[in-house]
């Protein structure tokens, strides 16, 4: 009687989808492990940057001055960079081998919360007159908010506004617009600022109209010779859904918040 030949066991075939599912479940609940880490972190980091926001007060925040206090600022914004890889949010995919575009966690109306070495317009001769009167009803400087949009050929303008206060004079918004031109890094703009305007927000305690259009004080217009213009370079080195960072040329530092929909 012919005895039956089975054939040879392999054991490295059989063990390997068992061995390739437990590494993939492995790698798994150590990724989600990392990323429960670092959302911990984030939030830990955000609690302690407001709190030392509150601590410091506004307008503080946002004008030069207080190098003590913005030097524990300035540490903790680095934790909060470090924490996530450097986003490209001017080089976003939508998908898998889609369109290049930018991303939408960089669009919105945003709220400068603090600026290490101060704005354009918070350095300015009227900004320290207001500063040392701040102290007075009606004097000071608010609502500094930056909007990022995209126009029809997709570029990311930027409109900055700030309203300062003259007490029995009024309130003034001072507004400067800009395009963004992406300088190849994804994450890097050059920012050619456009125009500059001028509209009055309160007079003698009453609110002016919000249909009043704003007095244009200059105009570079988009079409034109692009370096030729006022610029300065933007990175934006952190963004979520509720805050982004954004660093000029020197290092110095922004710290934005999200504002609520209205």
């Amino acid at each position: 009687m012919k005895q039956k030949v089975l054939p040879k066991h392999n054991s490295r075939i059989s063990t390997f989808p068992k061995c390739y599912s437990r590494r993939c479940s492995v790698w798994i609940v150590k990724a989600s492990a990392r990323f429960q880490d670092t959302e911990c972190h984030l939030a830990e980091t955000k609690k302690e940057l407001n709190f030392l926001l509150q601590t410091l007060g506004y307008p503080n925040t946002v004008l030069p001055g207080e190098p003590r206090a913005k030097s524990e600022i300035d540490k903790a914004l680095h934790r909060l960079e470090a924490l996530t890889q450097a986003p490209e949010p001017l080089m976003w995919h939508q998908q898998p081998g889609g369109i290049m575009g930018i991303s939408p966690l960089l669009l919105g109306e945003w709220e400068l919360v603090y600026a290490s070495n101060g704005i354009l317009v918070t350095r300015t001769a009227p900004a320290e007159i207001l500063r040392t009167a701040s102290r007075l009803p009606g004097v000071g400087i608010s609502d500094i908010t930056q909007t990022l949009s995209l126009n029809q050929s997709g570029a990311v303008v930027a409109n900055n506004s700030a309203v300062l206060g003259f007490g029995p004079l009024g309130s003034w918004r001072l507004g400067i617009q800009g395009v963004w031109r992406d300088s190849g890094d994804g994450k890097t703009a050059r920012v050619l600022f456009d125009q500059v305007s001028v509209k009055p927000v309160a007079a003698m305690g009453l609110a002016v109209p919000s249909w009043m259009p704003p007095l244009q004080l200059a105009t570079g217009g988009s079409s034109g010779p692009g370096e030729s213009r006022v610029g300065a370079s933007w990175t934006t080195t952190f963004v979520d859904r509720d805050m982004r960072v954004g660093r000029g040329r020197d290092g110095e530092a922004f710290l934005f918040r999200r504002k609520p929909p209205q």
